[in-house]
């Protein structure tokens, strides 16, 4: 009956945030994240995501769809890592998911990526999620741009914990 219960109540939470800049250097996103602000976007479902510093914080439990849309700017021989990393302690993380592109070559080129999250929120205090970008090389990035969103990261609550 629960099953019947949620198509007919449709998503109650979904939210889409993106980065506003590019990111440069390996480590954590820690700024130029901004939820969906573009002519003709929706707003979110429901409460939708807090974020501070980074680190997202889910506004119910439930089980959660962390999608990961990434764009990558590749110079020369240079990969680039945007990974999804998970607490369940709100202390340490573990990658749960990444996207990757990579350049086998001379000169620069655009690359993408998505990676796909199912995760528990089975405490809001304690469940977290942040990203974090690795492999950066000379010229590369995580593409970010206050213009058009070209790196997102998609929140969607699919049913409960």
């Amino acid at each position: 009956a629960s099953g019947i219960l949620a198509l007919t109540n449709g998503i109650t939470e979904f939210d889409q945030w993106y980065l506003t800049a590019p990111k440069t250097s390996n480590g954590d996103i820690t700024s130029d994240l901004l939820r969906n602000d573009k002519t003709g976007a929706a707003s979110q479902i429901g409460t939708g995501m807090s974020q501070s510093s980074g680190i997202f914080t889910f506004p119910i439990t439930g089980k959660w769809l962390v999608i990961c849309a990434a764009e990558f700017t590749l110079y020369d021989s240079d990969n680039v890592i945007l990974a999804t990393k998970v607490t369940t302690n709100n202390s340490s993380y573990t990658t749960h998911t990444r996207a990757l592109d990579g350049n086998n070559g001379s000169g620069e080129r655009s690359g993408g990526d998505t990676s796909f999250s199912f995760i528990d929120v089975t405490d809001t205090s304690q469940v977290k999620v942040k990203f974090e970008a690795s492999s950066i090389g000379t010229n590369s990035s995580v593409t970010g741009n206050a213009g058009v969103i070209t790196t997102s990261f998609l929140f969607i609550r699919v049913g409960d914990t």
